[in-house]
């Protein structure tokens, strides 16, 4: 029998709201997924498979993905029988959402339409309470595997190895020009993508409405890995497991037309730019304005991307491998540097806006020092640069030909111009010749 008036219940759990409580890790780490201790207020929701949302009408099949604000999942509209994608955003970004107000602005029938197919727009929205706060949640259609994805399955299956090799030339061109059409759409609405990479282009799924609920039905226990505290409590914020995202690569091992673009979540109005900081564009794909933060932020920055990606679907390597590094300034050194020895000089406006510039080129004449490049001899070789790359690609007999590597060359040299008020827009790159036999193999 206990002491009159002793508490015997278990100590509660320490709500983990303040920095302070979240100075030390709560959970076991768990690879390839989201980072389990954002399950707390203000971030992820926990969900789990078979979970039902929006008065039980959404029932939660599996997970197909997850990024730094949100979580994406397989879900069953029960009201019309149509398979769904829910994303579920973290409830400090489900207050104002930028998001949301771009989605629904082209929704609006006055909306320009040329492109429309090629982006992912939205079939609802609402929001959910749990413990963490109250999310966003935003349905979409049910798209298949990102190109990485593809990509990697096709590599798989034409030569037995993961290593990633290069859409068949018909094909990545088919690719590009479904992008360049999802660009026109997002551009004609006033919409700037800014997260325009790879893993944002969405296949379609063919013969989707024959699907039953069997056909992506999963097992929990095979899709799941259990979250533990580390003091092995229970925890009031997180999920008893995390899911594992699961490919729909049973249903879309080819790039299924039309590729779309989706995720607007680093999307903005061209009439409201946000700051440079503010954008999530990959390292290697952002335009020099962008590292510099030296012109009021538009279309144009997208146009760049879209040139990088043109270059590494066709030619079958990234134009710049720029790796993040971890200090800023380091990393937009990298950036411009290779921009300088893969496209050409750099002209004198980045120069004087680029702080470092004076570090590794003469200030009088804007030659690059031999002195910060180290080791053999053999070394001071200057990188190739990009027409190089592609002559190599012509060389090695790779799909592309003499006179369509001229012309892609071209193509690149407009939209990869340093100055953004001179590259073309998605519609004029699209009245390019280039596109007329974009068909898949």
């Amino acid at each position: 029998m206990s002491a009159p008036g002793r508490n015997t219940s278990p100590a509660p759990t320490p709500r983990p709201e303040t920095p302070e409580s979240l100075a030390e890790p709560r959970f076991h780490s768990i690879q390839r997924a989201e980072y389990v201790e954002a399950y707390r207020p203000g971030g992820y929701h926990p969900v789990h498979i078979g979970d039902l949302f929006r008065n039980r009408r959404y029932k939660v099949i599996s997970k197909l993905g997850y990024g730094k604000y949100a979580t994406v999942w397989l879900a069953r509209d029960i009201e019309s029988s149509e398979f769904v994608a829910l994303k579920i955003n973290m409830a400090k970004d489900s207050i104002e959402s930028q998001e949301l107000a771009l989605l629904n602005h082209l929704n609006n029938p006055e909306a320009s339409k040329l492109g429309r197919e090629h982006v992912t727009l939205l079939k609802g929205s609402f929001y959910h309470q749990g413990p963490n706060g109250n999310h966003l949640c935003l349905v979409f259609e049910l798209l298949g595997d990102n190109l990485y994805a593809v990509l990697e399955d096709y590599s798989y299956e034409t030569t037995g190895s993961d290593t990633l090799t290069k859409f068949p030339k018909p094909v990545a061109k088919r690719i590009l020009k479904d992008i360049l059409l999802g660009l026109n759409f997002l551009h004609q609405n006033g919409i700037v993508h800014g997260d325009l990479q790879p893993g944002n282009f969405l296949s379609s799924i063919q013969n989707l409405d024959s699907l039953g609920p069997d056909d992506l039905d999963v097992k929990e226990e095979d899709v799941t890995v259990e979250v533990k505290r580390l003091d092995g409590k229970s925890d009031r914020w997180a999920p008893k497991y995390l899911a594992m995202p699961r490919l729909l690569v049973e249903t879309n091992q080819w790039p299924v037309f039309p590729i779309k673009i989706s995720d607007l979540g680093a999307g903005f109005f061209v009439s409201r730019p946000p700051a440079a900081k503010m954008l999530v564009t990959p390292i290697a794909l952002r335009s020099p304005e962008l590292v510099l933060n030296s012109h009021p932020l538009d279309t144009y920055l997208d146009i760049w991307s879209f040139g990088c990606l043109m270059f590494e679907l066709l030619v079958g390597e990234k134009l710049f491998a720029v790796m993040p590094g971890g200090n800023v300034d380091d990393d937009n050194d990298s950036n411009l540097l290779q921009m300088h020895d893969i496209l050409g000089p750099l002209p004198e406006d980045i120069h004087v806006k680029w702080p470092r510039s004076g570090k590794y080129f003469r200030p009088d004449t804007r030659e690059q020092y031999n002195s910060i490049i180290q080791g053999p001899e053999s070394l001071l070789d200057p990188p190739p640069n990009m027409e190089a790359m592609i002559r190599n690609a012509v060389a090695q007999g790779d799909g592309l030909d003499e006179e369509e590597a001229g012309v892609i060359l071209s193509l690149l040299r407009k939209i990869l111009n340093y100055d953004p008020r001179k590259r073309p827009s998605a519609l004029e790159i699209l009245e390019n010749a280039f596109w007329d036999e974009a068909e898949p193999a």
